[in-house]
């Protein structure tokens, strides 16, 4: 495998690691001074996002350019972050295997993937590429990757190899909304393309038959989106779901009903074969009863809902504090996992195949470029790895092919990552980009 950037100890840069010298994870570099003169300057400060105040042991006595040498960019404001949670690997059923006291907390994030490990690190989007502020989402569209930033811009992909047969991005084709992009829906049967946008508004776009629309109504940033039997719904930071219907001879979508969210700003719906939507909010989780559009029961948290992913017959949900914890269909508590080890926050999660391992993996995307990867439904830890990057990690996206998969940050940045296997079929799958 290729050498990944070296590993820094999170605990240790927020000045509360207890390992010392036995820590498995550097100490140097960009980490463990103290406030005052001569300190390295805290990147988070400079974009305006620092949550340690008087207590970060970097210094916050000046200014720098973040991405492109522009100051202020990197890290995005108003994606809140709030709550604690327990929990330590407990659960029946399929899920998990209980930890036990007197564990170290330190393996319970699997050993880290670097120099000789089974993941590889294909190629990075170089600095004269791609956005200049921070990646807020990011889907296939067929066989291209589209990604939407904080600079108001949607950016199409497609793949490609280089002169050395490696996987890259090239650039396909690019929308300036003016506003920034906070989510994307592509419906491969209506091919109809939607970009949700931080003013409130989501555009839509479909190549055949040519078509263009707006819809407007949500008041702040739209955050997630789905399509359920031809409507589609979507979410918002101000605090509702709405359903929109295609009106095919105005050529527009019409709001059909809005969902109030009693647990706050929306994050992430998801609709469950039972018939019930689950809009993941500030405060936890409602479920909602499509046929009569009446919430049916709560799920309260003290964090935020990050991602909500169906698995087999259940629902995996991901918080920002770094727990993670299975639900049954009707809302029932299955297995519950963290926070612990150095898996103590999640900006993003997505499940993908390993092909040459015949391995389901949840991928775990947490502030400061970390990811954490665990097999499921056992909920073994495979492993951790640095993007190389200091932004939150906003989408992990499995491209379909190969063991290929890709993170994208809100530093800007977008990496091409691979499983490592024996032998590699170029043919199998036709949705990869490459």
């Amino acid at each position: 495998a290729h050498e990944l950037w070296p590993m820094l100890c999170r605990l240790w840069q927020q000045g509360c690691c207890t390992y010392g010298d036995h820590c498995r994870y550097l100490h140097s570099g960009a980490g463990g001074s103290t406030q005052g003169s001569g300190v390295e300057v805290c990147r988070n400060y400079i974009r305006g996002s620092c949550r340690f105040g008087e207590t970060c042991r970097f210094s916050h006595a000046a200014e720098a350019g973040g991405k492109k040498g522009q100051a202020g960019r990197g890290k995005g404001a108003a994606w809140d972050r709030s709550g604690a949670g327990q929990g330590c690997g407990k659960g029946s059923g399929p899920f998990g295997v209980g930890k036990g006291p007197g564990v170290d907390v330190r393996g319970l994030t699997g050993p880290y993937l670097g120099r000789g490990s089974e993941l590889a690190k294909v190629w990075w989007m170089p600095d004269s590429q791609g956005h200049d502020d921070g990646i807020f989402t990011a889907i296939m569209m067929g066989d291209r990757v589209c990604t939407g930033g904080k600079d108001g811009r949607l950016m199409v992909w497609k793949g490609q190899r280089n002169a050395t047969g490696s996987n890259t991005l090239v650039e396909d084709n690019e929308v300036d909304f003016g506003s920034g992009v906070t989510s994307l829906l592509f419906h491969a049967e209506s091919k109809w393309l939607f970009c949700g946008l931080f003013s409130g508004d989501i555009r839509a776009f479909r190549q055949e038959p040519a078509a263009e629309t707006r819809l407007s109504g949500h008041r702040e940033p739209v955050t997630c989106m789905l399509v359920h039997e031809s409507i589609l719904v979507s979410g918002s930071h101000d605090g509702s779901a709405r359903a929109w219907q295609y009106d095919t001879a105005g050529n527009c979508f019409q709001c059909v009903t809005t969902i109030a969210s009693p647990l706050g700003q929306v994050f992430k719906i998801l609709v469950h074969p039972s018939g019930n939507l689950w809009v993941g909010s500030q405060r936890g989780i409602t479920c909602v009863n499509l046929q009569s559009l009446q919430p049916v029961g709560n799920i309260e948290s003290h964090s935020r809902v990050v991602a909500i992913l169906p698995y087999q017959a259940s629902i995996i949900v991901a918080f920002a504090n770094g727990m993670i914890k299975v639900y049954d269909a009707v809302g029932n508590e299955q297995f519950s996992h963290g926070p612990l080890g150095e898996h103590t926050t999640n900006t993003s999660a997505a499940m993908m195949h390993i092909p040459n391992k015949g391995k389901d993996v949840l991928l775990c995307g947490q502030e400061l470029g970390y990811v954490t990867v665990y097999d499921i439904p056992d909920f073994k830890p495979r492993g951790s790895f640095s993007t190389g990057y200091d932004g939150e990690v906003m989408a992990v996206l499995d491209l379909g092919a190969d063991g290929l998969f890709v993170t994208c940050g809100f530093s800007g940045d977008v990496v091409i990552w691979r499983w490592e296997e024996v032998a590699v079929n170029m043919g199998v799958m036709n949705a990869s980009p490459f």
